[in-house]
C-alpha cells in the first residue's frame, strides 16, 4: 500500500506535488493548534501571574520585613539608651524636680525623635508599676496592660495583631520591684500597605506563628478565608515566611483570568489560520509556478547539452539554491569546455615535446664537434682567448642540455651560469663584477633546470644599461634557510619601478623569460614558491627564488 502511494506520488507533476505538499503542511497546524492553542495560552497565562505574583511577594515581603527590622531596631535604640532606660529604674524618693528635669531632657526629646523618624508611629504608651505613674498621659500602670486581651504574659519583644491594629511591645530594663513595657502603636493599613497593591486576580493574606490571620485583602471580596468552592479558582498558591518575624504572606492565584484570555487567544488563532491556509494556497500556486518554470527551462538546456550543443550558455541572476544550481551547472559546462580545450592543447604540445626532444637528440652531437673543430684551429693558431671562449661555449651548452634532463644539482647550475658569465664578461670586455656565495651543504640538492640563467641575463641586459654605467657588481648566493633553499642574484644596476617588477612576473616581454622560470617553479613544487623581486631605481635589483628542501 504505501509503495502504491509512493509511485503515485512519484508519477505527479512537480507543480502538483508542490501544492499538495504545501497544503498538507498548511492543515497540520489546524488540527494541532486546535488542539493545542487553548491549552498553551491557558498554561502560559497562569504562568505570567505565577511570575507576576512571584514578584509582587517578593517586594511585599521585603518591604514588610525592612518594615519589621526598622521598628525592632527603634525599639533597641531606645532599650539601649543608658538614660532613657535609667528614668524608669530610678528611685526619685518624691523628688519631682529630677522627675522633672529627666522628663524634659530625656525621656520627652526621646519619644518626640522617635515618632518625628516614622509618621505612621500613632502611639507610644509606658506601662510601668513604679514612680512615675501619673506623670505622664502615656504612661499608665502595668495591670491596664496585662488587662488587654492580646496580652498572654510574654517577655522581651513581641508583635501584636489585634482587630486591625499593630503593636509592638517592648520589656524595658527592669529592678527587682519594679516590671516596665513600652508600647508602640503603628498603623495598620501603613504597615501592610504593599499587599494591597495587587490584581484582581489575586487574594492575599497574612497568618502569624500560631496561623492565626492578621491580615486579609483581595478586590474580590473574600475577607478572612477561602471556602473550598474557592480553593478552586484559586490553583495556586505561593508563600513567603519574613525573616525578621514568624509571619507569613500567602497569595491564592485565581485562574478565571486565564481562562478567558485563553478562549480570546484560541478564537484570534483560529480566524488566523484560516485566513492565513486561504493565502497559502494562493502563494503557493504562484511559486509553484515560477519554480516549475524555472525547471523547466533549466531541463531544456541541460537537453540541448545532452546533443552535444556544448556552446550554450546556462546562468541565473537570482541568488537562492536554484541559481546557485544553474550557475553551478553553467560553471561545470564551461569547465568541461576549458578541460577538451586544455587536452587539446596538451596533445598539441606533446607533439612538439617530442619533435624537440628528437632534435635535441641530433643538433648536440652537432654542435660539440663543431666547437671542438673551432678550438683546435684557435689552438693550432695560438689564440688562447678564442680556445677560451669555445670551451666555455660548449661547457655552457653542455650544462644547458643536460641530456634532455629536467633537474640538476645545484653544484652543476652553479657552473652552468659561472660558464655563462665567463663568456658574458668576456664579450662586455669585463665591464661587470661577481661574486659567489654558496652554501656546501646544498650542492648535490637537486632542482629544476635553467632557472639562474634568465634572471642573470635578465640583470645583464636591463640593469646595466646606462652610458656612464660602472663598477657594475652581480652577487650570487644560495643558503638554506628554514628548511628551504633560497638562491639570491643582486645586482646595482638601474632598478625598476613598480609597474616594472610587476610586468616582469605578469607577462612574457618582461625580461628573457624570469616569468617563465617562476612559472615553472610554481607548477613543479607548488604555489608556496618562486620569486621574489625587490628593486629600487637608481639603486639596484635582488631576485630571491625560493625553493624546498627535499
Amino acid at each position: 500500500m504505501i509503495n502504491l502511494i509512493k509511485k503515485k506520488f512519484n508519477d505527479i507533476k512537480f507543480r502538483n506535488k508542490l501544492l499538495l505538499s504545501h497544503l498538507l503542511i498548511a492543515l497540520i497546524p489546524i488540527i494541532l493548534l486546535g488542539l493545542l492553542s487553548f491549552f498553551q495560552s491557558y498554561k502560559i497565562q497562569m504562568k505570567e501571574l505565577k511570575s507576576e505574583a512571584e514578584s509582587s511577594i517578593n517586594q511585599a515581603s521585603n518591604i514588610l520585613d525592612y518594615k519589621i527590622n526598622r521598628y525592632n531596631m527603634l525599639c533597641e535604640f531606645m532599650v539601649l539608651d543608658r538614660d532613657f532606660s535609667g528614668v524608669f529604674i530610678k528611685d526619685y524618693e518624691n523628688k519631682y524636680f529630677n522627675m522633672y528635669l529627666d522628663f524634659r531632657d530625656i525621656m520627652d526629646p526621646m519619644v518626640s525623635q522617635i515618632k518625628f523618624m516614622d509618621d505612621d508611629i500613632e502611639e507610644i504608651t509606658f506601662y510601668t508599676s513604679g514612680d512615675l505613674l501619673g506623670i505622664r498621659g502615656n504612661i499608665l500602670p502595668l495591670s491596664e496592660l496585662k488587662n488587654k486581651p492580646w496580652y498572654d504574659g510574654f517577655r522581651g519583644r513581641h508583635w501584636v495583631v489585634y482587630d486591625e491594629k499593630v503593636y509592638l511591645v517592648q520589656e524595658l530594663i527592669s529592678n527587682l520591684k519594679d516590671s516596665n513595657f513600652m508600647v508602640i502603636s503603628i498603623n495598620y493599613e501603613s504597615l501592610f500597605s504593599e499587599t494591597a497593591k495587587l490584581s484582581d486576580y489575586i487574594f492575599v493574606n497574612i497568618i502569624n506563628q500560631k496561623e492565626n490571620i492578621i491580615y486579609s485583602e483581595n478586590r474580590l471580596g473574600f475577607n478572612e478565608s477561602l471556602t473550598q468552592d474557592e480553593f478552586s479558582e484559586y490553583p495556586i498558591k505561593i508563600e513567603r515566611k519574613l525573616d525578621n518575624i514568624g509571619w507569613t504572606i500567602n497569595y491564592f492565584i485565581s485562574n478565571s483570568n486565564a481562562y478567558v484570555n485563553a478562549m480570546t487567544i484560541f478564537k484570534i488563532t483560529l480566524f488566523v489560520i484560516f485566513l492565513s491556509l486561504i493565502i497559502t494556497f494562493f502563494l503557493i500556486y504562484v511559486f509553484s509556478n515560477n519554480f516549475t518554470r524555472r525547471i523547466i527551462r533549466l531541463k531544456d538546456k541541460v537537453d540541448k547539452v545532452e546533443q552535444n550543443n556544448l556552446d550554450i550558455m546556462i546562468q541565473s541572476t537570482s541568488k537562492d539554491e536554484f541559481g546557485e544550481l544553474t550557475n553551478g551547472i553553467g560553471r561545470m559546462l564551461e569547465r568541461i569546455n576549458s578541460l577538451i580545450l586544455q587536452v587539446y592543447q596538451a596533445e598539441i604540445s606533446k607533439k612538439e615535446s617530442e619533435y624537440n626532444k628528437l632534435i635535441s637528440q641530433i643538433n648536440p652531437h652537432f654542435l660539440y664537434n663543431t666547437l671542438s673543430f673551432i678550438n683546435w684551429r684557435a689552438l693550432n693558431k695560438k689564440d688562447i682567448e678564442t680556445s677560451y671562449m669555445v670551451t666555455t661555449l660548449g661547457k655552457f651548452y653542455r650544462t644547458t642540455l643536460n641530456k634532455g634532463k629536467n633537474k640538476v644539482t645545484i653544484e652543476t647550475e652553479i657552473e652552468h651560469i659561472k660558464a655563462y658569465l665567463d663568456l658574458q664578461y668576456v664579450m662586455s670586455e669585463g665591464r661587470f663584477e661577481v661574486d659567489y656565495s654558496i652554501d656546501n651543504h646544498i650542492l648535490k640538492h637537486y632542482i629544476i633546470h635553467f632557472i639562474l640563467q634568465p634572471i642573470v641575463e635578465n640583470a645583464i641586459k636591463h640593469g646595466f644599461v646606462g652610458p656612464d654605467s660602472q663598477d657594475n657588481h652581480i652577487i650570487i648566493s644560495a643558503h638554506m634557510v628554514n628548511d628551504e633553499i633560497k638562491i639570491m642574484v643582486s645586482d646595482n644596476g638601474v632598478g625598476m619601478s613598480i609597474q616594472q617588477q610587476t610586468q616582469l612576473l605578469s607577462t612574457d616581454h618582461g625580461g628573457c623569460g624570469v616569468k617563465n622560470v617562476n612559472d615553472r617553479i610554481k607548477l613543479y613544487y607548488g604555489n608556496n614558491y618562486g620569486l621574489e623581486i625587490e628593486s629600487q631605481v637608481n639603486v639596484g635589483t635582488k631576485v630571491v627564488i625560493t625553493l624546498p628542501f627535499f
